[in-house]
């Protein structure tokens, strides 16, 4: 049987998200196209692990996890309330639920790419911590991260928006659903 769960990102995950921002598959969707020092992570991450980010001058809170199967560390998660940061794609949040987060999530351990286990993680994740605090949960994959779109359709997420000029697709989940 497969275990799933979750461990509060902590500095010593560091030299993992390191690892994993820097292969082909998480370069390509989540890392910016770029390579990814050891300080960058840190840098961007150092906040993620005292549970906010900086937005504005002001500390928005934010949840970073290390997905576990069955104990072993294989790839990476974060919720947050969508309405307190900026679309990085530069699009606005309009005609939307009120109560709604917003998650990211990647798996950087290229052994556990195309088995089945997103929609797993996603869901197990949205009843585990997500819907505590939340009514609803938006997510904006790449338009063509068709992988990414077909995971969040398994998940119940109905696309609501193309966003053309971010090249994304506004999903989106309600917790009754």
């Amino acid at each position: 049987m497969t275990k799933i769960s979750f461990t509060p990102l902590h500095h010593k995950h560091f030299p993992l998200l390191h690892q994993w921002m820097n292969t082909p598959h998480v370069i390509k969707w989540w890392g910016e196209n770029r390579s990814w020092s050891l300080e960058d992570i840190t840098k961007k991450y150092e906040t993620y692990v005292l549970g906010y980010k900086i937005i504005d001058q002001l500390k928005a809170p934010i949840f970073g996890f290390i997905i576990r199967i069955n104990n072993a560390p294989v790839g990476y998660i974060q919720y947050y309330n969508a309405y307190d940061f900026p679309r990085e794609q530069g699009y606005k949040l309009k005609n939307l639920p009120k109560s709604m987060t917003a998650i990211d999530l990647y798996i950087g351990d290229v052994n556990f790419i195309g088995k089945g286990y997103g929609e797993k993680i996603i869901n197990h994740f949205l009843t585990e911590y997500v819907w505590r605090s939340f009514d609803s949960c938006m997510v904006d994959p790449d338009l063509d991260n068709l992988d990414a779109v077909r995971t969040y359709e398994k998940c119940s997420f109905k696309a609501i928006d193309k966003i053309t000029e971010a090249n994304s697709l506004l999903m989106l989940r309600t917790k009754f659903e």
